[in-house]
């Protein structure tokens, strides 16, 4: 399975796997869909007993930057933004943009305590 991971060219994004680059839009249009620079994960106290998790007040701030152009993404990421161009706006931003930083929010939202 080919995983995607981000690179940013000039400022923008790219998610690039084997011989394929989907372009996603500046790094700092999907900080502008997101709409936060950090977001607080908060774990309970079940999960602050993870040796990998260093929240000993049971939370964890990430950068959103660093994780748009860390976080790798498998092929069903990819073939759901192709589905959106870049030229579509939404909110003055392209779409595939938005749609990229909406799979942000859920990611982030998927962690820590439900």
């Amino acid at each position: 399975m080919t995983r995607y991971t981000p690179e940013v060219e000039d400022g923008t994004l790219f998610l690039v796997g084997d011989d394929d680059r989907l372009e996603i839009g500046t790094d700092d249009d999907v900080l502008a869909a997101v709409g936060e620079d950090h977001h607080t994960l908060e774990y309970d106290h079940k999960q602050r007993t993870q040796p990998w998790l260093d929240a000993a007040d049971g939370t964890l701030d990430v950068d959103i930057r660093e994780a748009v152009t860390t976080l790798p993404h498998g092929p069903d990421t990819i073939s759901e933004l192709r589905r959106y161009d870049m030229s579509t706006e939404q909110y003055g931003l392209p779409r595939r943009t938005v749609e990229f930083a909406d799979i942000i929010v859920e990611i982030l939202e998927g962690q820590g305590k439900e």
